[in-house]
């Protein structure tokens, strides 16, 4: 009897030390993190502070923390090895190296699904979660971008391929995209086989990224995913305004909602076909589309994610008994903003700033049939005129410039601007801003001026500027700038206040780089602060056909901070044009309106013209020639 007792505690003891080579433990719970560096690594170190965020958690036995670090240039901290990919354990507050591999593209599903293969083998749990670290740029764009491997990214689709390579024996718990411009329709139809929750941010997530030390104690002292996911938002979004970071969103999705979200899209979609051809009714379709809140840039001029709010949109374009049907508060559990965005938790895509191959691109992802529909109907068989005027400039009964477009351009319509533009000694066109403060009749597509006589100006230096988007809280701005000695862009609202003069009053947000080279949003939007040397753009010029910047000098912003005022216009004579843009990003000019000041500078100085009231008449129209 005591030879079989000790063969099997023998036996007992060979089995202990095996999984103790195997990495296996008593944790029951695993975070995995697969942490792809990019540029944002080597450009400023992001991934190693959010790592040193990681080690500083108070982090018990009770679950695994295991990265994957990969994809940048260059790892600045940490002992990273930035020519391979790296599998660490985090334990006692340190990094562990658990495994060291060839180098590969994080940007491609094989990688992702080794990693996650991997990590269920040698971490075996009933509960895990995935958190997906770096850029993101979108429904059509996918996350991850790997710097070794030209920007290469995971598709949805790719991640999709991925989870399923990966053969997971369970949803994860949670999966996180700590990456901009995530939180769409398109992910939680892609991520909703492999996964209870999701969080994700509808907009640009600041430099940053998310409070992991405060993210990987919740992971270890609940298991209440509902309450985590609310911990992780709030401190990210405390964590933004702390550090001055102006347009963070973040939400948490309950993603078995998924099915009932789709079901929502696609009624969505039917009303907007069972009524866009109702000449009545698709200019409100266009306005809505024009109007609504979006993310990631929203025009040409400094790129575009094309991602809407799914539910600002329906707000705008449905009527009051077809909103009652839509309600996604049971998918969105719970939204944060840093207070500068109107955020309703979940965006979609929609081509406001066309790119044809990124159109197929979105459909071939398959999310929606009726949507494909929709978008192929408006984006394929393009007739040679997308837009045609009635009427390319006359004067109204008030002494408005106006102009009128056909019906049948509702159908391609994007938006429209004005190109306010003065002439100097020699003759040349100096465009001193474009904006959409016009007088607008929806059902007639009739546009009017609404010229008061004044421009924007940035601490009393006038101001180039293009009104980029608007919706019933505020007009969003943007102004091509250098802060001490670097080109940068301004970016600033007017907020709709009934109680102010002309219902508002603009407010500064801050400086942002636009899109980078390889089409990723920059990270940051960051505060213009007092000592900031700052020279504007007061206008440009075309010198063949290509716009010239004239700046200002330069300038210093007071201990008050930057202000944007409305600065009276100085001159007696001023170039007027309206600019129509199509839904593929082509620009349609009316005649060009002469105005002449009829109320002197001193006269504007002293009383500001009311919301209107005209500070000039038409005295010409003709032709347009850029």
């Amino acid at each position: 009897m005591k030879k079989i007792f000790s063969f099997f505690m023998v036996f007992v003891l060979l089995i202990t030390l095996f999984c103790g080579c195997s990495n296996l433990n008593s944790a029951k719970k695993t975070l995995f993190i697969y942490m792809c560096g990019s540029n944002l690594e080597t450009k400023q170190g992001l991934a190693s502070k959010n790592i040193d965020e990681i080690l500083s958690a108070n982090i018990d036995g009770n679950v695994n923390i295991v990265i994957e670090t990969g994809g940048t240039g260059t790892w600045r901290h940490h002992g990273i090895d930035d020519s391979a990919l790296q599998r660490y354990e985090v334990k006692g507050g340190k990094l562990k190296l658990i495994e060291t591999l060839d180098n590969g593209n994080m940007g491609e599903a094989e990688t992702l699904s080794d990693f996650l293969a991997w990590g269920q083998k040698n971490y075996p749990c009933s509960h895990s979660s995935l958190i997906l670290w770096d850029h993101g740029a979108g429904a059509a764009k996918g996350v991850c971008y790997d710097e070794n491997y030209s920007y290469d990214s995971l598709t949805l689709k790719e991640l999709k391929s991925a989870l399923e390579k990966a053969r997971l024996k369970n949803r994860f718990d949670v999966i996180g995209f700590d990456a901009c411009l995530m939180a769409s329709v398109e992910t939680a139809y892609y991520m909703y086989d492999y996964a209870r929750y999701m969080i994700a941010s509808e907009e640009i997530e600041p430099s940053g990224g998310w409070n992991y030390k405060t993210l990987c104690e919740a992971f270890s002292e609940s298991n209440d995913y509902v309450q985590i996911g609310k911990t992780v938002c709030d401190a990210y979004v405390q964590k933004c305004k702390k550090n001055e970071k102006l347009y963070a969103t973040l939400a948490l999705f309950d993603l078995s909602q998924t099915p009932q979200l789709m079901n929502q899209c696609s009624a969505a979609i039917e009303y907007i076909e069972r009524y866009a051809r109702q000449a009545d009714y698709f200019s409100e379709v266009r306005e809505a589309m024009e109007t609504c809140e979006k993310f990631g840039g929203d025009n040409a001029f400094q790129g575009a994610a094309n991602m809407l709010d799914f539910a600002d949109f329906v707000d705008k374009v449905a009527g009051e008994e077809y909103k009652e049907l839509i309600d996604i508060s049971d998918f969105v559990i719970y939204s944060v903003n840093s207070g500068q965005r109107k955020n309703g938790g979940v965006s979609f895509y929609y081509p406001a700033i066309y790119n044809k191959q990124e159109v197929q691109d979105y459909i071939d992802l398959g999310v929606n049939e009726n949507f494909n529909k929709f978008l192929m109907r408006h984006y394929s068989n393009v007739p040679e005129k997308t837009i045609e005027y009635l009427d390319k400039g006359s004067i109204t009964d008030d002494g408005a410039f106006t102009v009128t477009l056909t019906p049948e351009s509702a159908d391609y319509f994007s938006h429209i601007d004005f190109i306010l533009m003065n002439t100097d000694e020699n003759g040349k066109r100096h465009i001193l801003c474009t904006y959409n403060d016009i007088r607008k009749d929806w059902e007639n597509l009739n546009f009017a001026s609404n010229f008061r006589g004044v421009s924007l100006a940035l601490d009393g230096h006038r101001l180039f500027c293009s009104a980029v988007s608007s919706n019933s809280e505020y007009i969003s701005f943007i102004a091509p700038v250098k802060v001490n000695g670097e080109k940068t862009n301004l970016r600033f609202v007017f907020i709709w206040d009934k109680t102010k003069f002309n219902n508002g009053y603009f407010k500064v947000v801050g400086l942002w780089n636009g899109y980078d080279d390889n089409g990723l949003p920059d990270n940051d939007i960051i505060p213009l602060k007092s000592a900031d040397k700052v020279q504007v753009v007061t206008d440009t010029v075309l010198v063949n056909s290509e716009p010239e910047e004239n700046y200002s000098e330069e300038f210093t912003i007071g201990e008050e901070g930057a202000v944007i005022s409305e600065l009276p216009l100085d001159g007696k004579e001023y170039k007027y044009v309206f600019a129509v843009t199509d839904i593929f990003g082509n620009t349609f000019t009316s005649d060009m309106a002469t105005f002449e000041m009829t109320v002197s500078l001193n006269d504007l100085i002293k009383k500001p013209l009311p919301d209107g009231t005209y500070a000039a008449k038409v005295t010409k129209i003709e032709p347009y020639k850029n």
